[in-house]
């Protein structure tokens, strides 16, 4: 299976996405400062400074996906057709580093985490991208994925990707009868994706809103 998603989304929010106004929106991403796997050299614990970049990095990236989002293509696996599964997503468009309308509004550390609230402000094309997806021609879906703890931060894009993949199956199995060869369409996300650590893994929850563009059964293979 090849999976490929923006590789600085690699973790996510503890409380979903609100919006006090149109025009804004709020994430509350987190992050460990003591984490069980180390990945690559630098001090530890992780500096909180480091750790603040880096949140507010993510939080770029997450929001980033919440007004442009992705494309997708999604082939299903099928063992009798001995088809493995393919996902790939391929970002859209991004909000600019270091731009004046993302700040962090407050930090907090609980026990070993640094939590962060998060508010981006959107200009007006960005406010009616967003309107655009509150449609009823785009679907709501959610969906959950899962990787293991021991795989130290990866395991939190790796959860995500498939809590995303997910959703995806799950709003195709309402809408479509037959397994398709490969959908190709967008997504984004509509709300700030959950994400937690129990029971040895990385639990993600995320909620998209999807479009599908081409569905193309097998029976034109």
């Amino acid at each position: 299976m090849r999976v490929f998603i923006f590789p600085l989304l690699l973790l996510t929010a503890a409380l979903q996405c609100s919006a006090d106004a149109p025009d804004r929106l709020f994430i509350r991403p987190w992050t460990e400062l003591e984490p069980l796997v180390r990945i690559g050299p630098g001090p530890y614990p992780i500096p909180r400074e480091t750790a603040e970049k880096a949140l507010l990095e993510l939080g770029r990236v997450l929001v980033s996906g919440m007004i442009y989002g992705w494309e997708f293509s999604y082939t299903p696996s099928d063992k009798s057709r001995r088809v493995e599964e393919d996902f790939i997503l391929t970002p859209i468009a991004q909000v600019l580093w270091g731009s004046p309308r993302l700040r962090v509004t407050e930090t907090e550390v609980t026990d070993t985490r640094l939590w962060a609230r998060i508010a981006y402000t959107l200009d007006e094309q960005e406010s009616r991208r967003r309107a655009a997806w509150d449609s009823n021609t785009a679907a709501l879906s959610t969906g959950e994925g899962t990787a293991a703890l021991q795989d130290g931060a990866p395991a939190r894009t790796k959860a995500l990707e498939s809590a995303i993949r997910d959703a995806i199956r799950r709003s195709l199995d309402t809408r479509y009868l037959n397994k398709p060869r490969e959908v190709t369409g967008e997504i984004v996300l509509w709300t700030d994706p959950i994400m937690l650590a129990r029971s040895g893994t990385y639990t993600a929850t995320a909620t998209i809103k999807l479009l599908v563009r081409d569905f193309i059964p097998y029976r034109i293979f």
